[in-house]
């Protein structure tokens, strides 16, 4: 079945889906006794409404993602949906975690995952906002798994160049470090869960209209709300164009669409449904920049880093397109006050085709030839099965929180035939741009290059002794079944049957504090090679990780502070001399991480994140055992003041100052990515047309142009982004 039409027929099942689901709502209005009928779903004892993030009940007027002007944009509230670890409060938990809520999103006006986490000192974006890896980030200095790290709602979607549409999100949350136990096979960097934005129990309607550097303009609408007796059907729907002329003088055009649904089928079972759908177009632009051989390049200094602005694209017939889709359905049933049961479906597919320019670096002169990198059409398709059970019981004197559940999840690629990889020609940093032209081959035939399967029961359980101590365990069984496939048939299996422990003590001296220590392993998958080596599109091995960390939590209602200490060893997989891509050894990375806030009086706000880590190639090749590991700064700081200025209510704005450190850029250790230090600025104002909220916004982002090296991978990096200007305005009705 080719990719269109497994996409077409997804899209005519979900539609099926959500007329059934209407009629559903018609019938159950029609049917239901009248007594019934006028009761309010709120007056049960145990509300479907439990099952839905506290953050969505709100005042009946005005917008759920719209902050009033005295709200400071913040996430501790927003709870954690762990798959195995259950719903829990942050501070419940024995992890370090980051949520970026709808409003922060909005505040700052972010169109891209490079930017979301980009005020957390543990991360560091890969990727420029319209290359290929503007969706990857490294955590404590781990990049994220491509076939797991990312999730829709808990569920899996595979990653691999896609860029999601943030305004169909209520939440993207990060949970730092290993969580084998939780969701299965993951990098130890952590998992970033994107939370789909649900209906309101208010009707709300929003419109913005925004436009940024070069000349990208935007329009967004965001509706929701109850329709039917009772409010039984609930609607939220997003709708977003993006077209314009970007910075580096690519161009990009946009369309997503989301919509999410409910239906209270009785007072304690609650139906769902998600879909998700996205085009999006680059034309121009480049990718990365490399450099093949170290050793051959002649110096251990990068060149001079030129302006993000600066239109490096060679050959006009430069391009991305990509296509997303995501469908999800669910049961959430309240069974008692205690006890709570849930089974969800989702199925995604991505589809995408390029041709791409990548810069083979050859000294420090900027010299560098660039190579056409092209793939006619790939495509992936996943599918997941999960439920879970969540209980609360007692054994004597110790409260338990007990989940149990069992998942399966299957995962298909499919790569072209034909590709192309070829020099297209010689270019310099500092001259102006040599056109180039390419006219290769464009079969999109296709085939299954790698399939793999995973079947995890697992369970966990918070026994809590007093009001101070808490103890967490949990355990994961995973049957992982993998196959690999080469154009020319060649079949390569794999299967592993591991257990995935973790553990961890937490003591809580105060209700808004826990002091906490835990232990989780993990495995991962090894992914597959890149096509710059010599064993391009081959299938890795899984990687082993196990990860200690200690840390603690404070949440208090003018200010907040979180720490950890962690510690990771890792299976290593690096470039050998023979420019093979290997899994060999072991690494260790090692780190410290502090972040909060406070409010001041005269409406400031200062929110602080510092991260200093490390890591080495403990076990590895003899030529790199030892060395530090490639794409890590010792320090970054990122530092903010908001104001709301005084005498003008509604008016705020913020300051923000990030600093990140050196760090190496090989794993040779022979050259260094420079330190840079970007200032950001912003300011919203807030004001009423009639009974209507409008709020106006703007950016600048690296006001003052500086010029920088960002990090992607090792022997990797790419031209940091220039000043950029956003603004925006939204209208709520």
């Amino acid at each position: 079945m080719s990719p269109h039409s497994s996409i077409l027929s997804s899209v005519l099942s979900f539609t099926l889906l959500m007329s059934g689901t209407s009629a559903v709502a018609w019938a159950a209005t029609q049917n239901e006794p009248p007594e019934t009928r006028t009761k309010p779903l709120t007056d049960a004892r145990h509300t479907v409404q439990k099952s839905r993030p506290a953050s969505f009940h709100h005042a009946k007027s005005g917008h759920p993602d719209e902050p009033d002007e005295n709200f400071t944009v913040r996430g501790h509230a927003h709870p954690v949906n762990g798959g195995a670890l259950g719903t829990k409060r942050v501070l419940d938990t024995p992890f370090s975690i980051r949520t970026v809520t709808a409003a922060e999103i909005q505040e700052r006006q972010v169109k891209s995952l490079a930017r979301v986490f980009s005020q957390d000192a543990s991360v560091i974006s890969n990727g420029d906002t319209y290359s290929f890896n503007a969706y990857s980030v490294t955590v404590r200095g781990v990049p994220l798994d491509d076939y797991n790290g990312y999730k829709i709602n808990g569920t899996p979607f595979f990653m691999t160049t896609v860029e999601l549409p943030l305004e169909s999100f209520e939440a993207v949350q990060l949970l730092k470090g290993a969580s084998g136990f939780m969701y299965g096979f993951n990098a130890p960097g952590g998992i970033i869960d994107f939370q789909t934005k649900k209906p309101t129990d208010a009707r709300t309607f929003s419109f913005d209209a925004g436009y940024s550097s070069g000349a990208v303009g935007s329009q967004h609408i965001d509706t929701g709300g109850r329709l039917f007796r009772n409010d039984i059907f609930g609607y939220r729907l997003n709708l977003t164009h993006e077209n314009g002329e970007t910075y580096s003088g690519s161009h990009v055009t946009r369309f997503s669409g989301s919509l999410s649904t409910d239906v209270r089928l009785a007072p304690n079972l609650l139906w769902t449904a998600d879909a998700i759908y996205q085009d999006r177009q680059v034309r121009g632009g480049v990718q990365d920049f490399f450099i093949d051989d170290p050793s051959a390049y002649g110096s251990n200094r990068l060149p001079d880093a030129i302006s993000g602005h600066k239109n490096l694209t060679a050959s006009p017939a430069s391009m991305f397109t990509s296509h997303t889709l995501f469908v999800s359905t669910g049961l959430h049933w309240d069974i008692t006050k205690n006890w709570t049961a849930r089974i969800d479906y989702s199925h995604s597919m991505d589809y995408r085709r390029y041709r791409g320019e990548w810069m083979s670096l050859q000294n420090q002169a900027g010299d560098y030839n660039t190579y056409m990198s092209t793939n006619p059409g790939s495509w992936a398709q996943y599918d997941q099965v999960q439920a879970i059970l969540e209980g609360k019981f007692r054994t004597g004197f110790i409260r338990h929180d007990f989940t149990m559940g069992a998942a399966w999840q299957g995962l298909s690629k499919y790569l072209p035939y034909d590709s192309d990889y070829v020099d297209i020609g010689g270019q310099n940093l500092y001259a102006p741009v040599i056109s180039r032209s390419y006219s290769g081959s464009w079969n999109t035939a296709t085939y299954n290059n790698y399939r793999s399967d995973q079947v995890g029961l697992f369970g966990s359980d918070t026994l809590t002794f007093d009001k101070h101590w808490s103890l967490l365990a949990g355990i994961r069984f995973t049957d992982f079944h993998q196959l690999t496939w080469k154009a020319s048939g060649a079949k390569t299996a794999l299967r592993t049957t591991p257990l995935t422990p973790t553990a961890a003590l937490m003591f809580h001296p105060w209700k808004d504090t826990t002091i906490y220590a835990s232990y989780v392993q993990a495995l991962e998958n090894g992914g597959t090679v890149g096509d710059t080596y010599k064993n391009a599109r081959e299938t890795l091995p899984p990687i082993r990780s196990d990860q200690v960390e200690v840390g603690a939590k404070v949440a208090r209602a003018n200010w907040d502070l979180t720490g950890a200490l962690y510690r990771i060893t890792r299976g290593a997989q690096y470039a050998n001399a023979d420019n093979v891509y290997v899994s060999n050894g072991t690494v260790t990375y090692q780190g410290a991480e502090l972040s909060g806030h406070v409010d001041l009086p005269f409406g400031i706000t200062l929110t602080d994140s510092l991260g200093a880590e490390g890591g080495k190639y403990s076990k590895a090749d003899a030529t790199i055992k030892g060395n530090k590991i490639e794409g890590i700064p010792l320090f970054q700081n990122v530092f903010q003041l908001t104001d709301r200025i005084p005498g003008v209510p509604g008016l705020s704005a913020t300051a923000e100052v990030h600093y990140t450190a050196s760090m190496w850029g090989d794993s040779s250790n022979i050259y260094h990515v420079p330190s840079y230090t970007l200032l950001n600025l912003r300011a919203s104002y807030r004001t009423s047309i009639g009974r209507h909220k409008v709020t106006l916004r703007a950016e600048l982002d690296n006001a003052t142009n500086l010029h920088y090296w960002g990090f992607l991978a090792s022997d990797y990096f790419f031209v940091g982004t220039p000043r950029a200007v956003f603004l925006n305005a939204r209208f709520d009705l």
